[in-house]
């Protein structure tokens, strides 16, 4: 099992020159984010005058940065390397020096959420421990009949990011199904899981037919069809907060769309999203038990559980 490298030694970026003269993993961090990974068979001199140090350097202006090290044979260090960087995702690692404004797997993470914010939920968040890094779970919303496009469509979505040069970053589809897939990724030390969240929602135009038809003519059983089509005109043309909001202010909208009435907007790298609040999630994990088995510990998103890099 890799060792975390909070629990290793460590110097101050600062304090370079007092680093240990021997083979060691190397992990550069700011705060919970690692930011490289590397091996040195003189760990002191590898620091003499690193590549990424200028970039480093900028990061701790900022935000302090620490070198941790674990010490281990010469005879270990490329397999070591590969099995950490492969872990944590590093932000730095693979980009190319100097770039110091490009922060690919942040941004790739970050671009993907904005093409999806309206199309998933966030469920909740997982902190690290010794078993898995901190974990946040994200549904991708579809209705019972339409699991196999919202399926389809998400995985032409990672599988075109995939193909993105220079970037670590890569989706994992850790259960293959034509629907219902389930995905992974790692992101600057954290896990990010996508899996199918099943259950109508607002974007879902015939639903949201109901809801706008509770509003213009409420209790009427007979609509004249150039007011009807006007109404699916309206409704299409609709943004998703627009949709939320109308929902919301109506019995029949929380009827059909309690989840999304009911959670709040939750920063998730940098992009919003709607997340389940404490009191939902606390209502929903004895009704769906694979939750808390898969997730043990999970609590609502409150906090961006995203690190974010600023140079």
């Amino acid at each position: 099992m890799l060792q975390e490298f909070i629990t290793l030694p460590y110097l101050k970026l600062a304090d370079r020159q007092r680093l240990p003269e021997c083979s060691a993993i190397y992990f550069a961090s700011a705060g919970e984010q690692i930011l490289y990974v590397g091996l040195a068979t003189n760990l002191r001199n590898r620091w003499q005058n690193h590549h990424r140090f200028p970039q480093l350097e900028a990061v701790n202006r900022r935000c302090e940065v620490k070198l941790f090290w674990l010490n281990c044979d010469q005879s270990q260090l490329k397999e070591l390397e590969r099995q950490y960087i492969e872990y944590y995702c590093p932000t730095l690692n693979q980009t190319t020096v100097p770039k110091q404004q490009i922060v690919p797997s942040f941004q790739m993470l970050t671009q993907l959420l904005k093409n999806l914010n309206q199309g998933v939920l966030g469920l909740g968040v997982c902190p690290a421990d010794n078993q898995r890094l901190k974990t946040v779970i994200l549904g991708y919303l579809a209705n019972y009949g339409e699991t196999l496009r919202a399926t389809t469509n998400l995985r032409k979505s990672l599988q075109a990011l995939n193909k993105k040069p220079n970037s670590l970053f890569r989706w994992t589809e850790v259960l293959r199904r034509k629907d219902c897939a389930h995905w992974r990724a790692r992101c600057n030390g954290i896990e990010i899981r996508l899996i199918p969240w099943l259950g109508e929602r607002i974007m879902h135009h015939p639903t949201m037919y109901e809801v706008m038809r509770e509003k213009r003519f409420a209790g009427l059983t007979s609509i004249p069809s150039l007011e009807y089509d006007a109404m699916r005109q309206d409704v299409k043309a609709m943004s998703f907060k627009q949709r939320l909001e109308l929902a919301r202010s109506l019995e029949i909208g929380w009827k059909l769309f309690p989840l999304e009435c009911g959670s709040q907007f939750r920063s998730v790298s940098g992009v919003e999203i709607l997340c389940l609040t404490a009191t939902q999630l606390e209502t929903l994990l004895p009704q769906h038990l694979y939750l808390k088995e898969m997730y043990p510990g999970i609590l609502a998103i409150n906090d961006d559980p995203v690190p974010k890099l600023l140079f």
